[in-house]
Parts: C-alpha cells; sequence; structure tokens
C-alpha cells in the first residue's frame, strides 16, 4: 500500500474530513488532497507530525511492503489512543462515538467530489472570461429590472390623461416594450454564456491548483478588492437614495401621477445599483471559485445538487404565481413586484438551507 493510499485510509477510519487533519497538520486543505492523490510527498516533519497523530510508525507509513495494522482502527484502540493523549477529547470521543457512521458517511460523499486540477494558463483563460463576460451580465440584469419602467410610465399617463391615449393602449405598447427589453436581456444571457460549458465543472468540481496559481489567483483578488467595495458602496447608496422621491412625494401631497413617476425613478436606481453589484459579483465569484470559498467551499459543492434542485422549484412556482395573478387581475403594472419579494424571499431560503447544513 503507497503512502497515499495510508494517509486516506487512516483519515477516513477517524472520520476526519481533509480540513479537520489539515488543520492538526497546520496546513491546507489542498495540501492534504495533493498527498492523496499521489501529486506531491508530504515533508519529513509532516510524516512525524502524522505518524503521532494516527498512532502508527513512520516506518508503517513509508514502506510500501508494511500493510496498516487492521486492529488499529478499532473504536476501543481509538478510545484508548485518545485517553493516552488528550484525556479531555475523550469526553468529545465517547460523545460522538455513535455518530461515526455518519460521518464517516459525509466524507465518502465529499469523496465523492470529482477533482479537477487547474493549471496556470487555464485559470487566467478562466478569470479573462469572467471580466469579458461580467459587464454583460450586469447589462443584462440592468435590462430586466429596468423592463417595467415604460409599462408604469405609459400606464400612469393614459390613466391620468397626460398622454392622448387609452389604458388599453398605453397596457399593450408598455408590455410590448416590457417584452422586447427582457428579449434583449436574454439574448445577452444566452450569447456570453455560450463559452461557459468549458468552465462550469469549476462549480461542482473539487479544485487542485500549485502554489503559484493559487498565488496568482490571490493576488488578482486583492487588487480587485478596493474596486469591489467601492461598487458596493455605490450600489448600496444608490439603493437607499431610490426611495428618496418617494418619500419627497408623500410629504408634499404631491398628484397621484408623480408617484408613478417616483416609482419609475425608484427602479432605475436599483437597476443602476444592481449593475454594480452583479459586475463586482461576478469578478470576485471568479476568484472565489478557484479558491474554493465562500459559496465555492467543498462543504456547500457537497449539497449543491440539493440547492439546484430546490431553486428550479423555487423560481418555476413563482414564475406560476406571476403569471397567474397577472392574467387573473390584469393588473401588469402592479405584479412585478411579485420578482422583488421573491427575490428577496430567495435569500431566506437560501439562510435556511445554510443553516440545516449545520
Amino acid at each position: 500500500m503507497k503512502l497515499a493510499e495510508k494517509i486516506m485510509t487512516l483519515r477516513k477510519q477517524r472520520g476526519w474530513s481533509q480540513e479537520e487533519l489539515a488543520q492538526q497538520l497546520s496546513v491546507s486543505r489542498q495540501s492534504v488532497s495533493k498527498w492523496e492523490s499521489g501529486a506531491s510527498v508530504p515533508d519529513l516533519d509532516k510524516i512525524l507530525k502524522m505518524s503521532e497523530i494516527f498512532g502508527v510508525s513512520t516506518d508503517t507509513l513509508l514502506k510500501e511492503e508494511m500493510e496498516l495494522n487492521e486492529r488499529k482502527t478499532t473504536f476501543e484502540d481509538l478510545q484508548n489512543e485518545q485517553m493516552k493523549t488528550d484525556t479531555s477529547g475523550m469526553t468529545n470521543f465517547c460523545s460522538n462515538q455513535n455518530s461515526t457512521q455518519q460521518q464517516f458517511g459525509e466524507d465518502t460523499r465529499s469523496e465523492e467530489i470529482p477533482t479537477h486540477h487547474v493549471s496556470m494558463q487555464e485559470a487566467r483563460d478562466y478569470l479573462e472570461w469572467a471580466k469579458h463576460k461580467a459587464p454583460w451580465i450586469a447589462l443584462g440584469t440592468f435590462l430586466c429590472i429596468l423592463s417595467p419602467v415604460w409599462l408604469l410610465l405609459l400606464g400612469g399617463m393614459a390613466e391620468y390623461k397626460v398622454l392622448p391615449i387609452t389604458e388599453d393602449m398605453a397596457g399593450g405598447m408598455g408590455v410590448a416594450i416590457l417584452l422586447g427589453i427582457v428579449a434583449v436581456a436574454v439574448a445577452i444571457f444566452i450569447i456570453k454564456g455560450a463559452h461557459q460549458e468549458r468552465f462550469c465543472s469549476f462549480e461542482t468540481q473539487h479544485i487542485v491548483a500549485e502554489e503559484e496559481v493559487r498565488k496568482m489567483v490571490l493576488e488578482e483578488k486583492q487588487e480587485f478588492a478596493p474596486l469591489s467595495r467601492k461598487c458596493t458602496v455605490t450600489g448600496v447608496i444608490l439603493s437607499i437614495v431610490s426611495v428618496v422621491p418617494m418619500m419627497l412625494m408623500a410629504a408634499f401631497s404631491m398628484p397621484d401621477i408623480y408617484y408613478i413617476y417616483s416609482l419609475a425613478v425608484l427602479l432605475i436606481f436599483v437597476a443602476i445599483a444592481t449593475f454594480f453589484f452583479v459586475w463586482s459579483g461576478t469578478i470576485t465569484g471568479s476568484y472565489q471559485i478557484l479558491l474554493e470559498e465562500e459559496d465555492y467551499s467543498v462543504k456547500n459543492k457537497q449539497s449543491s445538487g440539493r440547492r439546484k434542485q430546490v431553486s428550479k422549484i423555487y423560481w418555476r412556482s413563482v414564475t406560476a404565481i406571476y403569471l397567474a395573478v397577472s392574467f387573473l387581475t390584469n393588473r401588469w403594472d402592479v405584479t412585478w413586484i411579485i420578482w422583488v419579494c421573491a427575490g428577496v424571499l430567495c435569500g431566506a431560503v437560501s439562510a435556511i438551507m445554510s443553516l440545516s447544513r449545520r
């Protein structure tokens, strides 16, 4: 049995994840992953440390002809080992003994995540692609939020006789403009996402990269961080200021048509703010994907399939509710608020799912 196989076997027998073993050895999880895959060999000091942690000799680890002693991996021996080395750890071992099988199952699922080795050139290509698509995806999102503005304005101006058109004409023209803008946005999403197949596995597979690649990605992320913060601040300010016109209309008791104007201004401000959020978020997300941080950590990738299924059910349900309410009430000028509420509720659902995983 090779060293890589022995490390993986001993780690699994103790119910540890790669992250937990890495913490005990004061190394990164990527280092443990490379040891277990045979891509690299641990230093001598790490081998000595592992022999202490696993309770085996260095000869057992290093000599391929020496097989692991299976007796060492029984629960009784593990318990005795913890009593000798760390008396405070015995309580934790006993309390967790009943859940060892569950922990082992979780680690096994973690191992089932495919591994993708990313080269320096591939990482640069991915970052360039993300930077290229970011403004276009942000523009498409901007257009989607902006699409109801003409419907609101035409409907309001027809209702209050600002324009010499009927409400039906205003509604028809408004919906036509809305659909035209959405069609342009969808075309942008499709065209700019055409090459995504090459990199789509990055979000679901375990990323293994050399230290030079990670260092390059980390440096670019740190360079982009100040600009990302500026985009976030600008977006937050625009989101807050967007409600000011409506508050002023209410404060000075302006005619109802001005409320419609202020609502249109609100959507324009929110659309601009969202542009900044999406643009900076897309680029920042590309760094997080390569570094496996936050939403793209290994634990989140384990449950990505479940999240996708919930997301599909959620947004299809929202679409069905939106269409049903809109057709039944014929209030297309108002039912757009369903999407705003759905977006906020989606964040709450994601947070609940994250808590349930913990």
